[in-house]
């Protein structure tokens, strides 16, 4: 039984990324290398920091507030048995909501996807599908480019999206946090192509660090 999972980072509360205040995940590993990708950093699946199932789920479960977890990366299809795993762990005590980004397609992984990454789906409320494509980007609610696809796989967030969209099909917007070692972390999904190399390149004028 898989009883750790490899994660680029963690983050919570986080408002930009899913419905209320959640608590993130960005998995380490990525098959995909998408162009563009703001966070190329968690392409390389020996990377990261290797954390066990119990203490993601003591840190999920400490934090106030959060109506559920966002499953981000790299490539959360990649540890699907130990994300299943978690998710049965968080539920034995709280009821959160998930919400999962992939670069699979829906039908794929429905069709040719593992067991352990059927099982997964099965887990999940909220489904953000496909790859990044930096030519198709656009100014989206929780998606970067248009061929992305947003499915509510259980009722859940019915209610919260359909309120989302009425307000118009753009971005969450972005968040901001300044770290003590001088640098500053973004978090969420640019409205426009190319913003983090924008980004870093007018802070670095201004000595500071980027990271997201």
């Amino acid at each position: 039984m898989t009883t750790t999972l490899q994660i680029f980072r963690r983050q919570s509360p986080v408002e930009v990324l899913g419905p209320g205040q959640r608590a993130v995940l960005w998995v380490q590993g990525c098959p995909f290398a998408c162009p563009g990708c703001i966070v190329p950093e968690s392409w390389d699946a020996r990377g990261g920091e290797t954390v066990t199932i119990e203490e993601l789920a003591h840190w999920i479960l400490a934090q106030p507030n959060i109506e559920g977890i966002t499953l981000s990366g790299g490539e959360p299809m990649m540890q699907a048995n130990a994300l299943s795993q978690l998710i049965d762990t968080l539920h034995q005590q709280r009821d959160l909501g998930v919400m999962c980004y992939t670069g699979y397609r829906l039908e794929t992984l429905q069709q040719q996807g593992s067991d352990a990454q059927r099982q997964l789906l099965q887990r999940i409320d909220l489904l953000v599908d496909g790859q990044y494509r930096q030519e198709e980007h656009d100014n989206l609610l929780w998606r970067g480019s248009r061929n992305q696809r947003l499915w509510l796989l259980t009722s859940r967030d019915r209610a919260a999206v359909a309120q989302q969209l009425a307000q118009g099909d753009s971005s969450a917007g972005l968040s901001f946090v300044s770290a003590t070692t001088g640098e500053v972390f973004f978090t969420g999904v640019p409205p426009s192509a190319g913003f983090r190399q924008q980004f870093e390149s007018q802070m670095q004028q201004r000595g500071i660090r980027i990271r997201v």
